[in-house]
């Protein structure tokens, strides 16, 4: 299922549960009205929401019991969230002037965009949904779970807690008594406002110790770093054949790239698609054995075709002199049909100008292809190189890799990728909110931090509660603004 029939899909089931849910409340329908009354449920347009008081006993059972520790722990987090509250705003800032003046123009995007929501089938795979909706709740509930733990250690009533989903975004949120909130002083205030912050820095720090840890207990049954495994191929995949990858290979090299993690697979295949092929250092004998060239012909297509019909048939592709006819050598065919499997298995090395192949007495010849078409060499531990020759995004999109390979057949790399795959969501998820609601801006938690902490620091030297008010306000319109920018331009780079 694509992204979009999902989108879809999901939207009619938020359309249908919203018109049954017009339709019994318009009817007053008794069992209904008692259905979510008792169970806490919300139905809004694309909205589904759950209310609860059942957590409220238990929450301040779990305070209560240990006074000294919940009153350090809080204490740590005010610590924590303080200093990220200007390292965050700095961090925006400088996104921000890197985008208005001049940062992205330089092309260097990964010094301009350093947070951007995590979007599935934007920049984040859609088959991934489930990861993405699982770890943003569990770290939205985490974050609330704080606040309700350090509202009820400073004796702020909690009325209850509640989740939902917005759409495919999960939501969380604490209800509690905002008089008695206000009404405390600045650092009892503060270890309920920063508890969330905190709570999502723990999270994070907690995962990656779990993540360092599994990983290295898996090394006696797994190898990491050193290739990829096929995991699955598609049934379009052309990979597919008795010459082709196999599940359970594992793949070391693109052409000349080296893969050691699924990052270096993308990377290597997306060098594929935007250089040119790479040529081969071919020794002279090559020619004289093998060469079945006919009269060369010019395509439509800028390729040139010197081999017959019954030879592509074979697997024999049009080799060419890559410095071009002005500086051939005299004993070299300027186009030869050479058969590409021999050719792959026979080089001594890929080259991109005839200097790379001079030291070995050799001649860099490169297969005379469209700008599409591409001929790449999969080298797997086992078998034969595979050769491809194609558009080498069909490669990435048709074959589902990971960076785990079994050491034994029995074995499969479902289960240490998908634990590891997931802590490394929750890393992402739980200090990406952190940071986000470090930032001075409006609806998030520092502007609440903002507002005590400028309140509180600058009330001996400005006593107008106004003008106190009025710098804390202006502090978060400048953080929503530099986040503001930073959203839309997000939004049209990735979503546009």
């Amino acid at each position: 299922m694509d992204a979009v029939s999902f989108l879809i899909g999901v939207g009619l089931i938020h359309c249908c549960l919203f018109f049954f849910n017009v339709l019994f409340r318009s009817c007053s329908h008794y069992p209904y009205l008692y259905f979510l009354q008792n169970t806490g449920l919300d139905i809004q347009v694309l909205q589904i929401k759950w209310y609860t008081t059942a957590f409220n006993r238990m929450i301040v059972k779990w305070v209560m019991d240990r006074l000294k520790f919940w009153s350090a722990w809080f204490n740590i987090g005010v610590i924590i969230s303080i200093i990220l509250v200007p390292v965050s705003f700095l961090m925006v800032m400088k996104m921000s002037f890197d985008l208005l003046f001049g940062g992205s123009a330089q092309g260097d995007k990964n010094s301009v965009i350093i947070l951007e929501p995590m979007l599935p089938g934007v920049n984040m795979p859609f088959n991934d949904i489930g990861y993405y909706t699982l770890t943003l709740a569990v770290c939205i509930v985490v974050h609330e779970l704080g606040h309700a733990l350090a509202a009820a250690r400073e004796d702020v009533q909690v009325y209850g807690m509640g989740i939902g989903l917005i759409y495919i975004v999960p939501m969380a949120y604490t209800d509690i008594n905002k008089e008695q909130l206000a009404a405390l002083p600045v650092c009892n205030k503060l270890r309920v406002i920063c508890a969330g912050i905190w709570h999502n820095v723990f999270l994070a720090l907690v995962v990656t110790i779990v993540l360092i840890v599994t990983t290295w207990m898996w090394t006696p049954f797994y190898t990491i770093g050193s290739g990829i495994s096929v995991k699955a191929i598609t049934h379009n995949s052309p990979l597919l054949g008795p010459s082709g990858l196999l599940v359970q290979d594992v793949i070391y090299k693109v052409n000349d790239c080296v893969v050691k993690d699924k990052d270096d697979w993308y990377q290597c295949i997306l060098n594929a698609v935007r250089q040119p092929t790479s040529g081969y250092c071919i020794a002279q004998k090559i020619f004289q054995e093998y060469d079945e060239s006919v009269p060369a012909k010019h395509m439509s297509n800028g390729a040139v075709n010197c081999c017959s019909a019954d030879s592509e048939i074979n697997g024999s592709l049009c080799f060419e002199y890559v410095e071009g006819t002005q500086v051939a050598p005299l004993q070299l065919p300027l186009h030869s049909c050479l058969p590409a499997r021999i050719i792959a298995d026979q080089s001594q090395k890929f080259c991109q100008s005839s200097q790379h192949c001079s030291s070995l007495g050799t001649y860099c010849m490169r297969p005379s292809l469209d700008n599409v078409t591409k001929v790449v060499q999969i080298k797997r531990q086992e078998g034969k190189d595979v050769l491809f020759f194609g558009y080498p995004g069909d490669i990435y999109r048709t074959v589902d890799v990971s960076d785990w390979i079994p050491k034994y057949n029995i074995l499969h790399s479902e289960v240490p990728e998908t634990l590891a795959l997931f802590c490394k969501y929750i890393i992402a998820f739980s200090a990406g909110l952190a940071i986000i609601n470090a930032v001075p801006c409006f609806c998030f938690d520092s502007e609440y931090i903002t507002n005590t902490l400028t309140h509180y620091l600058l009330k001996s030297v400005i006593r107008h509660k106004s003008l106190r008010h009025a710098i804390a306000l202006t502090i978060t319109c400048m953080g929503s603004i530099l986040f503001g920018i930073n959203a839309v331009h997000m939004f049209i780079n990735k979503v546009i």
